[in-house]
């Protein structure tokens, strides 16, 4: 644990906290004034920031000259490092984006997420509008898709001839000329599709002045296809404005991304934290390019800061302003929907069902994880969907003392569980083909039959003892069981990490002469900590467990400066 007199040398300035536990960055914050920002941390007595100073070993600051400086490097330090106790910006289900690559000649791709060098454009709201779109773009501006060597090429590709790339590997362009086009691309990708229209118009009346009436014709084509595309989203606005428009509800957001008057996304997050905390990580940590109108529900001081830091204006909108007032109340609409389809949907539970063999419908799922820290205080945790709903007043969890291997604690967890309780319809494992067969194993050893479904998360594959199962990242059945699997990860790691502070101040009164079963348990029914204890006053402590075992535990606690 911190000691306190870390704050000695804070100055009352604007910065970045890092705190840090063995070299890995557990919390990150900022602060208009450090000293008094950390102060608080410190003086908290319960909490996520009491949790935060017992287990940080050691504390950065880094200095800036203003807050948006602050929130700016904040942001993009959470999104490098993914402390685990920062809330952090969940997608529900793998977005799209556009990729332009940052070679000499830049290429671009369809990707799923952000990851690697390059510009990013999106996220959009499918995958099949997104390869849509990105076919007629590649008539329009003619960029390469292929990722080989250039100085390999020696003749052109099929693409080439089909009209899709202008032939720069070639010489058939000049990198420059093909760099200017691209920039123009940029423009559009980052939500000026007026600009496609435009061009697209200007061509096609260029070679029907020619009398060139074949190209004028092909030109005619692309523009009717684009809107084809774009009006498959939906045209929203009569002006070509970009605005996003925000909503949530029981730590889940909605954003909805109108481009130059189209739809182009509907996107849903999870996220445990305020408007104002979704709104800085959705812009500044994740680099969603800010449109110039943001719409949100209610609007707050932070909020108003955000929006000048940002530069974009956030509006509450009011009947009076019946365009905007109309998307709010779509995208409150389209959030209530999702919410419903993700965690109450019966369909879904319906489809489960058929999708993956089940017996029976699964209304009733009771999802386990298993979490430890080398073996050493290994734990388990029983989370409940009902319905497709969650169920926390029916957590447990378990304790499985020092277990290193996670298939043996899953069959101690099913025997004592459903020894003594009735079955689920569902159970479902954190893990792939190992971790389901060990569920079976465990309720054949107690006489019970019960469906075991797994999610194997390096690419989210389903498995069954009938075999995996592989659904497109849009699908419902998917993203209920990757919330399923979050949720247990979660309470598995968090009642890990209290096990572990509880053990250290067990460990500790182990050690200290005078101290015996009767006085630990005194001491461990009243204090949750090391650092908690080194709070206490002496007379608390000697009335606790007497004045010679107060006395040889104060002594063994001076030494510990650094807990």
């Amino acid at each position: 644990m911190l000691s306190v007199d870390v704050l000695n040398d804070i100055p009352h300035k604007a910065g970045v906290y890092l705190f840090k536990r063995e070299k890995e960055y557990i919390y990150i914050g900022k602060a208009k004034d450090l000293k008094k920002r950390l102060t608080s941390h410190f003086k908290a007595t319960a909490g996520k920031s009491k949790l935060i100073v017992e287990e940080a070993d050691d504390l950065e600051v880094i200095l800036v000259s203003n807050e948006k400086e602050a929130l700016i490097l904040e942001a993009n330090l959470i999104f490098e490092y993914k402390p685990k106790y920062n809330a952090m910006l969940k997608d529900t289900q793998v977005y799209p984006y556009i990729r332009i690559s940052d070679d000499e000649v830049p290429y671009l791709e369809i990707v799923r997420s952000r990851k690697g060098a390059g510009s990013f454009y999106g996220p959009y709201t499918n995958v099949t509008f997104t390869r849509q779109l990105f076919e007629v773009l590649r008539k329009v501006y003619k960029f390469r898709t292929c990722k080989r060597d250039l100085k390999l090429i020696k003749k052109p590709c099929m693409d080439y001839h089909l009209g899709l790339c202008s032939g720069v590997c070639v010489g058939e362009e000049s990198t420059e000329e093909y760099k200017k086009r691209l920039e123009k691309l940029r423009t559009v990708l980052s939500g000026k599709f007026s600009d496609v229209v435009e061009y697209v118009k200007s061509k096609m009346e260029q070679h029907a002045k020619l009398l060139d009436f074949e190209n004028a014709a092909k030109y005619r084509d692309v523009l009717l296809n684009f809107n084809k595309v774009m009006e498959t989203q939906g045209v929203v606005l009569p002006e070509q404005v970009n605005i996003d428009v925000i909503a949530g509800k029981d730590n889940t957001y909605l954003v909805l991304r109108i481009r130059s008057g189209y739809l182009i996304g509907k996107l849903l997050y999870e996220f445990e934290g305020t408007l104002e905390d979704f709104v800085e990580q959705f812009y500044v940590s994740k680099g969603s390019e800010t449109p110039e109108i943001v719409l949100v529900e209610h609007k707050t001081k932070e909020l108003e800061k955000l929006s000048k830091i940002l530069g974009i204006k956030i509006l509450v909108p009011t009947q009076k302003d019946e365009l905007y007032y109309q998307l709010l109340d779509k995208a409150v609409e389209n959030l209530n929907y999702e919410i419903g389809l993700i965690l109450s949907s019966k369909a879904v539970l319906r489809q489960m069902k058929e999708l993956l063999g089940l017996s029976k419908v699964p209304y009733r799922i009771e999802g386990v994880d298993i979490s430890h820290t080398s073996g050493k205080n290994t734990v388990a945790s029983l989370i409940v969907f009902e319905n497709g709903e969650v169920k926390k007043d029916e957590y447990r969890r378990y304790k499985l003392g020092d277990i290193l291997d996670d298939y043996e604690s899953i069959r101690q967890l099913i025997k004592r569980r459903y020894t003594k309780h009735e079955l689920p319809d569902l159970i479902f494992v954190d893990g792939g083909i190992g971790q389901v067969n060990a569920a079976y194993e465990a309720l054949e050893i107690i006489g019970k039959k019960c469906d075991v479904v797994g999610l194997a998360k390096e690419e989210e594959i389903i498995v069954t003892n009938h075999g995996n199962i592989r659904l497109d990242y849009e699908h419902p059945v998917l993203r209920l069981l990757v919330k399923l699997r979050d949720e247990t990860h979660r309470v598995a790691n968090t009642f890990a990490r209290q096990l572990a502070t509880k053990k250290s101040l067990r460990s500790f009164l182990d050690e200290v002469k005078w101290i015996g079963p009767k006085k630990k348990r005194l001491l461990l029914e009243r204090y949750s900590s090391i650092a908690e204890l080194k709070k206490a006053s002496r007379e608390e402590i000697e009335q606790l467990i007497g004045k010679k075992a107060a006395e040889s535990l104060l002594n063994e606690l001076s030494y510990l400066k650094d807990i």
